[in-house]
């Protein structure tokens, strides 16, 4: 039985968002650049287009990866194209805070169908309820610790970072 969805149910919102600025922001400095190349022979923000649209590049893959997570016992879930991937407790290392906008990345030990990390947002609006979001986060990692804890002592034996 699942205990908790920790991701935003939203994540579709966020994702249309956070792509439409991206895009706009990269289209008005390139337009904005040209711009200034026609009209004042300006070469200065030149400059700056070559950076955004390396910064786009990893941004728009970074937001698209983004997954409903949800846990049970002792395992994570995370939706992808309409089924349901599993994750056994034992296969993940770690789950760090990735951007300040409440992006968590959970870390595997053996890479699962989309790789060695799956990204997901607990709150669109994470900046400002933090705590509330942070506590289930906590509770996931607190799960995830009881439920190594039970695991043979010959499987914790592998886990360097793990401590009892």
């Amino acid at each position: 039985m699942r205990t908790t969805i920790v991701s935003t149910s939203k994540i579709k919102t966020y994702k249309i968002i956070t792509l439409s600025i991206i895009i706009s922001i990269t289209f008005f400095i390139v337009v904005g650049a040209l711009y200034q190349l026609i009209a004042f022979s300006e070469y200065a923000l030149l400059l700056i287009v070559p950076a955004y649209i390396i910064f786009a590049y990893q941004a728009i893959p970074a937001v698209i990866n983004i997954k409903n997570v949800s846990y049970d016992d002792s395992s994570v879930y995370y939706d992808k194209k309409g089924f349901e991937v599993q994750i056994p407790f034992e296969d993940v290392r770690d789950i760090e805070i990735k951007t300040i906008s409440g992006i968590y990345k959970i870390k595997l030990y053996s890479p699962s169908q989309d790789g060695a990390a799956i990204m997901f947002k607990t709150s669109l609006w994470y900046p400002f309820n933090f705590k509330k979001q942070d506590e289930k986060v906590n509770e996931l990692r607190d799960r995830i610790d009881r439920y190594k804890r039970t695991l043979p002592e010959k499987n914790l034996a592998g886990l360097p970072s793990y401590q009892i």
